[in-house]
């Protein structure tokens, strides 16, 4: 009997934990302007995109990343699930790239509003917004790929 409770206490155990992890990798959409021919991205490219590794699209354009403000959730969000840290890490980071004068931080929009219009505007811009947004004419999402 107790063997069967502790098989069942830990088959709940993993089933609340697959549920988490798979609402966590759904917490974001990575969006870029209609007019980018990239279909896909993985995630370790955009967080080299977006910390600034690499500086061009692989057609040649100069990428424009912007972020959210750091108090944004959906900033949070986007830095656990595609860069893979906390986002006192990024802050952390631009401030040693700042001071050592390597580069400087993407651009930071107060709402994901503001994102979706810079990128409509900007061919060569990426950004991100929370997975219930919807995506307005003008911009994509990308599929993003481990």
């Amino acid at each position: 009997m107790k063997r069967n409770a502790m098989i069942l206490l830990l088959s709940f155990a993993l089933l609340l934990f697959a549920g988490k992890t798979h609402a966590a990798n759904a917490a974001v959409k990575l969006v870029v302007n209609s007019s980018n021919k990239t279909p896909s991205i993985t995630k370790a490219k955009a967080a080299d995109l977006f910390l600034k590794r690499v500086t061009r699209w692989d057609g040649g354009g100069a990428v424009t990343p912007v972020d959210l403000s750091d108090r944004n959730a959906t900033r949070a969000a986007f830095c656990r699930e595609v860069l893979g840290k906390e986002v006192v890490w990024v802050k952390s980071y631009w401030q040693k790239m700042i001071f050592s004068g390597r580069a400087t931080p993407p651009a930071e929009l107060s709402s994901e509003a503001e994102v979706l219009e810079y990128v409509r505007n900007n061919a060569d811009a990426i950004g991100y917004v929370g997975e219930g947004i919807s995506i307005p004419s003008g911009v994509r999402a990308l599929t993003v790929t481990d």
